[in-house]
C-alpha cells in the first residue's frame, strides 16, 4: 500500500513522490515530475537569456553611438592652433624690432611650432580615435545581426 504526495501536499512544483517500490524487490522511491525543467549543461556551453525588449534596447543604443559623434578634442587643437598662428605672426614684426632680447624671437618661434605640433598631433589622435569607435560598433552591429540571425523569426 502507497502512499502519495503532490500539490496539495505543498510541493507548488508539481510531481508525485511515492514509497511504493519501483519493483517489488529494491524498496526505492519513485518521483514522477509533471513539469519540465532545464537542467544547464557544464562545459558545452554558457549563455546569458536577455529579454527581446533588452535586446532592442541595447541595438538602438548602438545606433544612436554611431549617428552620434563623440566628443573630440577640437576645443584644444584649435585653441594651440590659434597660439601657433598668433605667435607666427608676431614673429614678423619682432624681427623687425630693435632693442629686444635676443631670446625673444626664438622663444616666439618656438611657441609656433610647439603649438602647431602639438595641435597636429591632436588631430591625428582624433581622427584615429574616431576610426577605431567607428570600425568597433560596426563590428558590434554585425555581430549583433549575426546573434539574431541564428534565432528563429517570428517570435
Amino acid at each position: 500500500m502507497g502512499r502519495t504526495l503532490g500539490a496539495s501536499a505543498g510541493r507548488p512544483e508539481g510531481g508525485t513522490v511515492t514509497d511504493r517500490p519501483a519493483t517489488e524487490n529494491d524498496g526505492s522511491l519513485r518521483y514522477t515530475p509533471t513539469v519540465s525543467i532545464a537542467v544547464p549543461q557544464s562545459g558545452v556551453e554558457n549563455r546569458i537569456g536577455i529579454r527581446k525588449a533588452d535586446w532592442l534596447r541595447i541595438k538602438r543604443a548602438l545606433t544612436r553611438c554611431q549617428n552620434n559623434s563623440m566628443p573630440g578634442r577640437s576645443g584644444w587643437y584649435f585653441c594651440l592652433f590659434g597660439i601657433s598662428g598668433s605667435a607666427f605672426l608676431t614673429v614678423i614684426p619682432l624681427a623687425f624690432s630693435t632693442g629686444l632680447p635676443s631670446w625673444v624671437v626664438p622663444a616666439y618661434i618656438c611657441v609656433a611650432i610647439g603649438s602647431g605640433i602639438v595641435g597636429l598631433a591632436l588631430v591625428l589622435i582624433d581622427r584615429k580615435l574616431k576610426t577605431i569607435r567607428s570600425d568597433r560598433l560596426a563590428e558590434l552591429k554585425g555581430e549583433m545581426e549575426e546573434i539574431e540571425a541564428s534565432f528563429p523569426q517570428g517570435q
